[in-house]
């Protein structure tokens, strides 16, 4: 009996020994699938806060474009308003001013003027008549001047008429004959500077002979013209005085100078 109940409690003890193995090995088992759980689900955790964060700030940039547009409607609105009032402002101005009632008119017919305000043949000869008068009034201003300096003799008065004689071209009483400078021009340099000072003269003096016959007439110019240079016209060399000795005369002697001439033109070369 003692024996029995022995083998018996041995097997049961083996029994529990296995059934206990078996629940440490399942627990084991059950914690490995939970840590596993457990790791697969820290993983998505932080694929879903990485998204979380991107849609974060998708939001927040989504947020600044509808402010942005708020605020660019509220603008449009402001300005849509502000021409609502200018226009009302305008319509209103526009009410109270009185109509204009006065229109163009045209000039009135008459002997000078067609319908159309377009000046005729009379118009024209009236205006070229008092254009001549004009003109004879400064010439009869001018020539009492011109006798008071004795530089105009009397000039019968100009006939009345209503389109003036045609003046004759303004004519220049020809220059005294003038000794001819000693000037040595190489090369469009000019030694002595009596080039340019010459023609600056010369035409100066031809512009104002021209402006004084259109005033005093071409006649009256060329005869003053003559009796100043009779008057001016002088021998070459002066007869000696007193004055002369003291002082003495200067001669120019350029023409019978024989030093070599220089070529400037190549000087300038070398230079260069």
């Amino acid at each position: 009996m003692m024996r029995s109940w022995d083998r018996a409690a041995g097997r049961r003890v083996a029994e529990l020994a296995r059934e206990r193995v078996k629940d440490e090995w399942r627990t084991d088992e059950r914690i490995a699938e939970l840590e596993s759980d457990l790791e697969e689900a820290r993983m998505l955790r932080g694929r879903l806060d990485a998204k979380l964060r991107a849609k974060r700030v998708e939001l927040a940039g989504l947020r600044g474009e509808h402010a942005a547009l708020l605020r660019r409607y509220a603008t449009a609105e402001t300005e849509r308003a502000s021409a609502l009032e200018k226009r009302r402002l305008l319509a209103i101005e526009a009410a109270a001013a009185p109509a204009p009632t006065d229109t163009k008119q045209l000039p009135a017919v008459s002997e000078e003027r067609t319908s159309a305000g377009a000046p005729t043949s009379l118009g024209y000869a009236r205006a070229h008549a008092a254009m001549a008068a004009l003109a004879r009034k400064a010439q009869e201003r001018a020539l009492p001047k011109a006798r008071a300096v004795g530089e105009l003799p009397t000039a019968p008065p100009a006939t009345s008429g209503s389109v003036p004689a045609r003046r004759p071209a303004a004519a220049v009483a020809p220059y005294a004959a003038q000794r001819r400078t000693a000037s040595r021009v190489e090369g469009g340099f000019d030694f002595f500077g009596t080039k340019n000072s010459a023609q600056a003269r010369a035409a100066i003096e031809a512009v104002q002979n021209e402006d004084l016959a259109d005033v005093v007439g071409a006649e009256a110019l060329a005869a003053h013209k003559a009796e100043s240079d009779r008057e001016t016209a002088e021998p070459e060399f002066k007869p000696p005085t007193e004055e002369t000795r003291a002082v003495g005369q200067v001669i120019d002697l350029t023409a019978h100078d024989e030093t070599e001439p220089i070529d400037v033109v190549r000087l300038r070369t070398a230079i260069s």
